[in-house]
């Protein structure tokens, strides 16, 4: 079957020298969904700050405003999110928050505290205000430190003035992810220096190095049947559902987000999250005589 790509590509005949005022406003709605978590409920955060378009993942992909409102009453825990990057397209329509994350319960006996990262998708909709159309949450051992340290970025913008998409990288990305090197020599190829990786139950990944180390062992098995990409001026992102072999512990499946900026007339991955997608198959275990256990 053919891959569906979904390319929306919006806001490309008005493009403004700065997107400074977009810019925070866009850090603002970010901090708004965190402070209203906190004071509000998770589940209230949500609604309000979710586009009616917006998807997120529990596991696949789903219609986040209307799974939200399947949840009859808020979770027994805390949600505080901290932004650690942010970056917006030069039209300042399109952008996006990375950062870590916390659960704790509400009360004394509650579920254990969770930590993680995670990547939110924003896009500037007609009422002028900013909602999150994408939002991959990834969880890991907070005891884990960080590989990497988090470059700053200073590259200067691109306005794409000439139109080239990131359709096509994307798609070359994807196909190098099945050749031999894997998503290792994927990686290497389209992997800003300054990229934020997070992959589930790993701590962040800084750096177009460790990025690439860290990717070798997986192998894509599949080209994906749906591939979804947005692009506004010199940002863009893409998800698709993705399937791996992992060279160490068998078959994973997941959802797959890259953000892709333009830089210096080249397409780069800047921030790139895999959430798998939890094998609940227990594994079969025998004695030293054969017999299960």
């Amino acid at each position: 079957m053919k891959s569906i790509l979904t390319i929306l590509i919006f806001g490309l005949a008005t493009v403004f020298a700065s997107a400074q005022p977009e810019f925070q406003a866009m850090i603002d709605a970010d901090g708004g969904l965190s402070n209203y978590a906190v004071e509000k409920g998770t589940k209230a955060a949500y609604l309000r700050y979710l586009g009616d378009d917006g998807v997120i993942f529990k596991p696949e992909a789903t219609n986040g405003k209307d799974w939200w409102n399947l949840q009859k009453e808020e979770p027994p825990t805390v949600l505080k999110r901290t932004m650690q990057h942010a970056d917006i397209a030069s039209n300042g329509l399109l952008g996006y928050t990375t950062g870590a994350w916390e659960e704790t319960p509400k009360k004394q006996g509650g579920p254990i505290r969770q930590v993680g990262q995670y990547i939110t998708v924003w896009s500037k909709k007609p009422d002028g205000k900013f909602y999150a159309i994408i939002d991959v949450m990834t969880k890991y051992d907070e005891a884990s430190p960080p590989v990497g340290s988090p470059p700053v970025n200073t590259y200067p913008k691109d306005i794409n003035k000439r139109r080239w998409s990131a359709a096509d990288p994307s798609m070359k990305f994807l196909r190098m992810s099945m050749d031999r090197g894997g998503l290792g020599n994927a990686f290497d190829e389209w992997a800003a220096e300054d990229i934020r990786l997070i992959i589930e139950e790993n701590p962040p990944i800084y750096g177009k190095k460790n990025a690439v180390k860290a990717m070798e062992k997986y192998l894509s098995v599949a080209f994906p049947r749906r591939t979804s990409l947005l692009e506004s001026a010199d940002l863009a992102y893409a998800w698709n559902p993705c399937e791996y072999a992992n060279s160490e512990e068998g078959l994973e499946k997941g959802t797959c987000l890259n953000i892709w900026k333009l830089r210096n007339k080249k397409w780069y991955i800047t921030s790139s999250a895999f959430a798998r997608i939890p094998n609940m198959v227990k594994p079969t275990l025998k004695t030293a005589s054969g017999n299960r256990n």
